[in-house]
């Protein structure tokens, strides 16, 4: 994984009161903690954060975080966590936690799918059901996508965990083997679990509708 540069202002207020002032002008509250350090309030500019984000494959970011004012350092750090308003769906706050580069950490990497299945080719529905998967790494070694390639995946087959190779890795995964991460569904089966759902949609608006119709007599 490719360490990038952000630089964050340490900040000493904290509060709803404060995180508003610092959205409104551009900036989110933020923190940095781990490595058994006190945690730093921080603020960040939203649009550097969100740059970094629209060019990386996942949001696990591994930053060498300058921190700027009474607090100053620089930290290798791993983005942990971001917040999203949940109407505008713009961040809103971020966790950083510091990493020793000597010390492996467990995170979860991004699965991208490669080619098109022989089943999608003969009639198939392509299910893409885990889009994460957990590994253990040296920060520096954690990959920034784990690729797939889903192509010999005929109608009926399953893509698991435990199909991936992890010979020569520098990491190791630590989701499920059980796990399935992609199928190919018959064309059938696919309409079949939909009208199934549609129709046990439709029982369950009946039994409300007639619920509510009981309850408006007995009133």
């Amino acid at each position: 994984m490719k360490i990038i540069e952000l630089t964050a202002q340490s900040r000493s207020d904290t509060g709803k009161g404060v995180a508003r002032k610092l959205r409104d002008k551009g900036e989110i509250p933020a923190i940095l903690y781990g490595l058994g350090s006190d945690p730093v309030p921080l603020s960040v500019v939203r649009r550097d954060l969100a740059l970094l984000l629209q060019s990386q494959h996942s949001h696990h970011l591994l930053l060498n975080l300058k921190v700027e004012g009474d607090q100053s350092e620089t930290s290798l750090a791993l983005l942990h966590q971001l917040e999203l308003d949940p109407v505008r769906n713009n961040l809103i706050h971020a966790d950083f936690m510091r990493v020793d580069r000597n010390k492996p950490i467990q995170t979860t990497v991004p699965v991208t799918l490669e080619g098109t299945p022989v089943g999608v080719r003969n009639g198939g529905v392509e299910q893409f059901v885990l889009r994460e998967i957990e590994v253990e790494a040296l920060p520096d070694q954690i990959p920034e996508e784990i690729r797939i390639d889903a192509s010999g995946l005929d109608i009926g087959d399953s893509l698991h965990v435990s199909d991936l190779s992890q010979e020569g890795k520098p990491y190791t995964i630590l989701t499920d083997p059980e796990r399935a991460i992609a199928t190919v569904l018959a064309p059938k089966l696919t309409t079949e679990t939909e009208e199934e759902a549609a129709e046990g949609e439709g029982e369950g608006i009946a039994e409300e509708e007639t619920a509510e119709a009981e309850s408006e007599e007995e009133a």
